[in-house]
């Protein structure tokens, strides 16, 4: 078990990063007309997603 430590170090910092890169940062809604639009939420690690409520549109994903 011990030739296995520094794998799991590695591992649980891993876990760690993607932990904090999960964490949400900001969500933003846009209303127009009294029905949502658009939901915009941005995470710790740069990532954006917008979603849209009109179903034409896809949803976008953008790294800052």
């Amino acid at each position: 078990m011990t030739e296995h430590t520094e794998k799991v170090e590695k591992r649980r910092q891993e876990i760690e990063q993607e932990k904090i890169d999960k964490t949400v940062k900001f969500i933003e809604v846009r209303f127009k007309e009294g029905k949502w639009t658009k939901v915009t939420t941005g995470y710790m690690n740069g990532k954006e997603v917008t979603k849209y409520n009109d179903k034409r549109k896809k949803d976008k994903i953008e790294w800052q």
